[in-house]
């Protein structure tokens, strides 16, 4: 079992920097990981700390733990006072400046070289004089001390153009778990179309509303590569099955990769089945008779191995369709592009009374298509559409301010419960039922 608290050898981690970008990697031991301008480190100076650690990168790819990516912890630099007596900014100096803001930003020219006396090849210099984020916070105090406007900025202006300066100069990182939201927030920031725009907080709202829980058995379309199979997975602690239907001769759940999974966990949990297994179930099931034991023993090896890899296939194969066959899942549960109203005819029989089904779209349109389609259809209760939108802020001590430049595209979420509607027999009751009966009394008696 993997551990999730602990940064272990061999296990897949993922990488945060201080300029908000990301990197998955596997923790193979003795292996050095390059972090591009952030510098390199072996994977062995981080392994036994908890995740969430942040490093700060030495030299000759030593790390050490520090308390935060962005917090200042540099010890004063040794000639400090030596630039006191030439008249240069210490430490100290810059503290005050950053407590003498303005109100307002109106006295500001932001134009270049005019009110910044750094060069690039000064930074260039100080770059190269060594790999530790002494040299980054140096360089932060040398664009500071040079900054013609930097007191005019207001108080909130200064911390984010220190953070900005942290972020682009500052040598460290933190490790964190890589769990399914995790490797959901990676690729929404990489490759967002993989994962068709899906915020955490939208695979949090669906699963919520799809009821996912350990020992559970769970009807699932995934087209992001096994990004949703893995967070599934996650979320049911191993105890369960999940049947995934794909379109092709095997499945892509390539990104299981990251999950660390052990093949025999993924093998008992996770069943595939194509359409045309899941739709013709009595047809695409497996007639399998087994040879008798001396003409196995007679195999020669490589037709033995490739009898038994066919034998068990089979297996699988009418195992999956036998799932299938006796339906009553817990719920279904969609990510992908595939017409609904088309797909919701051969999957809702499969799904148990009282259970949900839970879709998402990046698209409402295409959920507004199916919620009418479910409506005219009966048996899905109170077909729902839910967005989940979450705004960022940016903080300093006594003040907010949201940040305006954010996503467009969180997603929605279409859910709803199977029902077994009544065909017959069933009577309206309303305000004229009473006056009905009076009149057929009434009748009666006449």
């Amino acid at each position: 079992m993997k551990n999730t608290s602990i940064i272990t050898p061999n296990q897949h981690a993922l990488i945060r920097l201080p300029s908000e970008g990301m990197k998955v990697v596997e923790l193979k031991p003795d292996q050095i990981i390059n972090l591009g301008k952030f510098g390199s480190f072996k994977v062995n100076e981080i392994l036994g700390y908890s995740y969430g650690q942040a490093f700060e990168i030495l030299d000759d790819y030593m790390v050490r733990p520090i308390k935060s990516l962005m917090e200042d912890q540099v010890q004063p630099m040794e000639n400090e006072s030596t630039q006191e007596e030439e008249g240069q900014f210490t430490r100290k100096d810059i503290a005050t400046i950053l407590s003498e803001s303005s109100e307002n930003n109106q006295f500001i020219i932001d134009v270049g070289s005019q009110i910044q006396k750094l060069s690039s090849d000064d930074i260039d210099k100080l770059k190269n004089s060594g790999v530790s984020s002494d040299v980054g916070q140096q360089i932060i105090d040398k664009i500071i001390e040079g900054h013609a406007g930097f007191d005019k900025k207001t108080l909130f202006s200064q911390q984010k153009y220190l953070k900005r300066k942290q972020a682009k100069f500052f040598r460290r990182f933190s490790v964190d778990y890589l769990g399914g939201s995790q490797l959901l927030e990676y690729f929404l920031e990489k490759d967002n179309q993989r994962v068709f725009d899906m915020t955490t907080e939208s695979l949090g709202l669906l699963f919520s509303y799809a009821n996912v829980k350990p020992g559970g058995k769970y009807l699932l379309i995934d087209e992001t590569g096994g990004v949703i199979l893995y967070a599934l997975m996650e979320r049911m602690n191993g105890e369960g099955s999940i049947v995934s239907i794909h379109e092709n001769e095997h499945p892509n759940h390539i990104l299981l990769r990251n999950s660390d999974y052990t093949d025999e966990m993924i093998d008992r949990m996770v069943k595939p089945i194509n359409w045309l297994q899941f739709v013709e179930t009595n047809a695409e099931k497996i007639n399998w008779k087994d040879e008798p034991e001396d003409v196995i023993e007679n195999m020669k090896a490589t037709r033995k191995a490739q009898y038994y890899r066919q034998k068990k296939r089979a297996q699988d194969i009418n195992h999956v369709i036998d799932l299938v066959s006796e339906g009553n899942f817990d719920a279904f549960i969609s990510v992908s592009k595939l017409h609904m109203p088309s797909v919701l005819p051969y999957i809702l029989p499969k799904v148990g009374g009282s259970r949900p089904i839970a879709i998402y779209s990046e698209y409402k349109e295409r959920l507004l298509e199916t919620q009418h389609f479910l409506s005219v259809d009966r048996r899905i209760l109170a077909p729902s559409i839910y967005e989940s939108k979450v705004r960022h802020y940016q903080t300093i001590p006594g003040r907010m301010h949201p940040v305006m430049s954010s996503r467009g595209l969180d997603g929605y979420v279409l859910t709803g419960t199977r029902v077994y509607p009544k065909q017959e027999g069933i009577t309206a009751v309303g305000r004229g039922i009473s006056k009905k009966r009076r009149a057929q009394d009434e009748t009666e008696k006449s």
